[in-house]
């Protein structure tokens, strides 16, 4: 492909990457939360360590926010996050040579 492509692609990314990293400040910090139950586990800090505790999830069922919303209250979205970082970084280097 010609370089100029490439660098489409990488802008496209890292646009995507912004946008991404966007939505899920807004979406966890101006949407409504939803209750937090026991999931039953316990969870063990600085390699276990301590200290340790309760793992708690929001309870995402009876909130009145969109799927996308959803999407990124969950843990989800952060392989999406990293995935488009590495791409970025992959096809910024693709471009430059």
């Amino acid at each position: 492909m010609n370089k100029k492509y490439w660098l489409i692609l990488a802008v496209i990314i890292w646009a995507t990457f912004i946008l991404v990293s966007g939505l899920a400040y807004y979406v966890n910090h101006y949407l409504p939360h939803g209750s937090s139950y026991p999931t039953g586990e316990v969870v063990c800090r600085n390699d276990d360590r301590g200290p340790c505790g309760e793992e708690y999830k929001e309870d995402l069922r009876g909130l009145n926010i969109p799927n996308w919303a959803k999407f990124f209250r969950n843990d989800n979205w952060i392989l999406l996050w990293i995935g488009l970082g590495i791409a970025g970084i992959a096809i910024s280097g693709k471009s430059k040579s």
